[in-house]
């Protein structure tokens, strides 16, 4: 909508222009449109998103009994487009409004269980659950949970612990939180 209105003030400004007009002329021309489709309440906004977010980080220390609803701090980060992520507490902070699509996997080994769920401002989100107890000794179980979650700017995300079930989390990378803006 906002691009077809670019445009046919594009042509507008093109087509009332006369060949004898001069480009100080032209200029004047679009600079009075300009001033009124302020005034109507449209912005100016880059064609292309102000830049990229997108993050990944990786959690390379096991974990052993994270206490109740306390957040997953994935301790490594290999990307951080926007420097959303913060390694210190967990979070994400949205650097900017929109839908942002996150992804987080949790690794556990034979006879031990970590269920998480990703929250937005405290609020659950969805749940993950990974238990390791249904499997032999000696073998791991993997999860994976993917949601879109639409937030504001310095709105935050992050993955916690569900209840009491964070007793273990295996890292060495196998376990992450990444997200993006689509």
């Amino acid at each position: 909508m906002y691009r077809f209105f670019l445009l046919s003030l594009f042509l507008i400004v093109h087509f009332t222009a006369t060949l004898s007009d001069t480009p100080h002329q032209i200029v004047t021309k679009y600079k009075n449109y300009h001033t009124i489709c302020t005034g109507l309440g449209y912005r100016d906004r880059p064609c292309a998103n102000r830049g990229v977010v997108a993050f990944q980080a990786l959690l390379q220390k096991h974990i052993s009994n994270l206490g109740k609803f306390q957040p997953v701090k994935f301790d490594t980060v290999q990307l951080n487009e926007g420097s959303g992520y913060d390694v210190t507490t967990g979070k994400f902070s949205a650097p900017e409004d929109g839908v942002y699509s996150f992804n987080w996997n949790v690794l556990v080994n034979s006879g031990k269980e970590f269920h998480t769920e990703i929250v937005k401002n405290g609020n659950v989100v969805a749940k993950n659950y990974a238990d390791g107890r249904i499997l032999k000794s000696g073998y791991h179980l993997t999860s994976s949970s993917t949601v879109n979650i639409k937030m504001k700017e310095r709105e935050q995300v992050w993955i916690r612990a569900h209840h009491n079930h964070g007793k273990y989390i295996y890292g060495e990378s196998w376990s992450y939180f990444s997200g993006f803006k689509l």
